[in-house]
């Protein structure tokens, strides 16, 4: 330590980590999870494991500029650690307290690869996050020391600061170290990525909307036209667990995000713009067909209520036109509703069938049909298939059904749902692609921007469909491009 700087840098090393097992024994926080060197107190606070992977996960490494990871209250050190992980990239800790410093050090060398060059310029500052300059200029001299002439700007800046533990309501002035004055101070040293600065901040999800106000027109002064999302984050129990705000190159195109934690992994994430919260109460029973359900409070707290509701009611359907016995067509007929993005469908007079495409839940659904009367009954899931679009009976009574993800069309004998590729257009990205988007889908997210050249390969266009002839004759596949596609059998 110099006498023109009061930080002192601390290298993630052996002797550090055997330090800290002097301190405190080093423990998983839950079965299968790392150990790591926290006091109960460390513990309470730190991000849970789990959360710190599923929000590292979240970040596109394409964001990001050139440079390190900076957590300017680092603390157990468990977030960055994620952090450093997953995008794979050096990481600098900042803390006040020493005693906590030595144990995050630990912690980010017993999580380093032995391989991993890259974590040797992992430090923990002891010192005032506040003073970006200081901050600095001790984390350049340890890398000096060390062998490392570089001097790594700071790619994405993470600020969980501490607050009161105990009060219901806090002010944002009691967070330590202060947001506006962290973040003034590091704007000198933070890389832009594609849509400005890359920065997360870690807050109370006890904030109300005046506080969250206030550090939205912080942000705004300090980074003008900056992206922002506020993220509401639950693991259930009724209550919500995290409040972050992700800028600039981290933020995504909607105001509002909500996600549903599970042990491990986001079980659901939803997005847009929220709006206002009503209660209102009923004095007559609700309304025939109403939907009733219990919803996590995040989706509310969120004010992304209206989104989910879209999401989880779905709004497909299926009509017949009946015509009339002069030939004339009648009104429409709703003959299904609350289909997941209702696609193809065929109906099998010989078996009194109608088969039908749920392109958004990956499945082709069976109805015994009145072939008269239009009426069905009696669904059943046949198959099993990704987006499933046109289908088709061919010559011995198989449904081929065309998956334009899958770049594939499939053979399902309609009598027991046996599923066999018929058709292969697949490629490896195509593959990687496919199962992308069905990950998404199972979140409720979309995915349009997988549907890349990459994955139609040498296809014209993406698969839509098909035409069949009989068994002697080839059959075509349709796309989105400008040929048919002819297949002959063999």
């Amino acid at each position: 330590m110099s006498e023109e700087n009061s930080h002192v840098s601390v290298k993630p090393s052996e002797s550090v980590s055997r330090e800290a097992g002097k301190r405190v024994e080093r423990k998983p926080g839950r079965k299968g999870e790392p150990a790591f060197h926290l006091t109960e107190q460390m513990r309470r606070l730190s991000t849970p494991w789990g959360v710190a992977l599923a929000r590292a996960g979240q970040i596109d490494p394409g964001s990001l500029g050139p440079g390190i990871i900076l957590d300017a209250a680092v603390g157990s050190g468990l977030q960055l650690i994620a952090y450093s992980n997953i995008l794979k990239r050096p990481s600098l800790g900042v803390e006040v307290d020493g005693n906590v410093a030595v144990l995050c050090a630990a912690n980010m060398f017993s999580a380093a690869g032995k391989d991993d060059i890259q974590r040797s310029m992992d430090r923990v500052v002891i010192g005032d996050s506040t003073d970006s300059v200081g901050v600095m200029n001790e984390f350049w001299s340890s890398l000096r020391e060390s062998g490392t002439r570089a001097h790594p700007p700071v790619a994405m800046l993470h600020l969980d600061p501490a607050r009161p533990r105990d009060a219901q309501k806090h002010h944002i002035d009691e967070m330590e170290p202060p947001i506006e004055s962290v973040l003034s101070s590091w704007k000198q040293y933070l890389e832009l990525g594609p849509r400005g600065p890359c920065i997360i901040l870690d807050l109370s999800p006890r904030l109300d909307i005046g506080q969250r106000s206030m550090i939205d027109e912080t942000v705004e002064r300090l980074f003008p036209g900056c992206g922002r999302t506020w993220e509401w984050l639950s693991r259930g129990g009724g209550r919500v667990d995290r409040l972050s705000l992700w800028i600039g190159s981290l933020s995504s195109n909607e105001a509002r995000r909500c996600i549903r934690m599970g042990t491990k992994k986001i079980m659901a994430s939803i997005e847009g713009d929220g709006g206002e919260v009503r209660a209102i109460s009923l004095v007559d029973p609700p309304p025939f067909e109403s939907w009733i359900t219990i919803v996590d409070p995040v989706v509310l707290e969120s004010g992304l209520q209206d989104e989910w509701i879209s999401k989880a009611i779905p709004d497909g359907a299926l009509y017949r036109i009946p015509i009339s016995k002069d030939g004339t067509l009648s009104k429409p007929e709703l003959i299904l509703k609350n289909l997941y993005f209702a696609n193809g469908f065929y109906i099998d007079e010989k078996r009194n069938k109608l088969y039908l495409s749920e392109m958004m839940k990956n499945r082709v659904l069976s109805f015994d049909i009145d072939i008269i009367t239009g009426s069905v009954s009696n669904q059943t899931t046949l198959a099993v298939i990704p987006t499933p679009d046109n289908m088709e009976l061919d010559s011995e009574g198989n449904l081929w059904i065309s998956s334009p993800l899958a770049n594939q069309i499939f053979s399902v004998d309609p009598e027991n749902g046996e599923t066999y590729v018929v058709f292969d257009a697949q490629t490896q990205i195509g593959l990687e692609n496919m199962e992308e988007a069905i990950r998404r889908m199972e979140l409720g997210n979309g995915f349009a921007e997988l549907l890349t050249s990459e994955l139609t390969g040498e296809m014209p266009g993406l698969l839509t469909g098909l035409i069949i002839g009989d068994e002697s004759q080839p059959f075509y596949v349709a796309n989105l491009g400008t040929a048919l596609i002819k297949v002959s059998k063999e």
